[in-house]
């Protein structure tokens, strides 16, 4: 794109500074990282996006290669999630999920669950491409005319998509933790996040700074030796898991305040 004719100079230097940053994003990449699901299933993983190497590291030359490991190590990533949750929703007197007594119909739930989040990412993965592509010809003509404008749209563009992903949050919690169809519990989170914005934006960010927060500490511990990696792992997948059964307590009694707004009587 930097080489096509006619094309202006702050837009070719854009362009390139794009292409060198994609560039290093591929070199530093690390595919397993895909086996924990932090955003979606909140798997805690104080390893994913690290930096840290604690063995031989396999460089992956040939891009379709690249793209189908990826592919199946992020399927792999999404069961652990799915097994993750179903076994704290198992342990949680809460949710309108069946509780499977045997280990036959918690593989039966799993596999359901699988199957659904499965559905829901390929929906949401659908819905963005089509979008993108509209928005994607818009963002060019209007960098045609200034790159810095072109720049700001596509600014405006991703807030707009972060906004969406903020009242789709308790998506997969709905499904997994209430059983819910896909659509139900798209509705159901749209819904929970419009009646509770301020308090459900002020615990997306507790989450978000005790995870940050303990992960930069715990690194710092498992950089010094493989014992040190060792305890700050475990000692980070204790803290996530406790975030994470906060995340479907916080949840549901947000539901269960909604059900008594809706049924409490109308004073005079």
């Amino acid at each position: 794109m930097a080489a096509t004719e006619g094309m202006s100079p702050d837009m070719t230097d854009i362009i390139k500074q794009v292409s060198t940053f994609m560039s290093q994003m591929g070199e530093q990449s690390n595919l397993l990282n895909a086996l924990a699901n932090t955003t979606m299933l909140h798997v805690p993983s104080l390893m994913a996006g690290s930096g840290l190497n604690i063995g031989p590291v396999i460089e992956i030359h040939n891009s379709l290669a690249a793209f189908f490991l990826l592919i199946g190590v992020y399927l792999l990533g999404v069961l652990i999630g799915v097994v993750y949750m179903n076994m704290l929703t198992r342990t949680l007197p809460i949710g309108d999920g069946v509780k499977p007594a045997t280990f036959s119909q918690f593989i039966s739930n799993v596999a359901r669950h699988f199957v659904m989040v499965i559905v829901y990412m390929l929906l949401v993965i659908g819905g963005l491409l089509v979008a993108a592509i509209p928005a994607t010809l818009f963002i060019a003509l209007v960098g045609l005319l200034s790159p810095y404008l072109g720049l700001l749209v596509f600014t405006l563009i991703n807030g707009v998509i972060l906004v969406l992903f903020f009242y789709l949050y308790f998506v997969t919690t709905g499904i997994i933790l209430d059983d819910l169809p896909i659509y139900r519990a798209i509705v159901q989170s749209f819904v929970t996040v419009r009646n509770n914005f301020w308090s459900t934006l002020s615990f997306v960010i507790l989450y978000t700074v005790i995870s940050l927060g303990f992960g930069s500490l715990l690194i710092n511990l498992a950089a010094l030796t493989p014992i040190g990696a060792i305890i700050a792992i475990l000692a980070y997948a204790y803290i996530g898991t406790g975030l994470t059964m906060g995340l479907l307590v916080f949840y549901r009694t947000r539901l269960l305040k909604q059900d008594e707004r809706l049924v409490s009587p109308v004073k005079p």
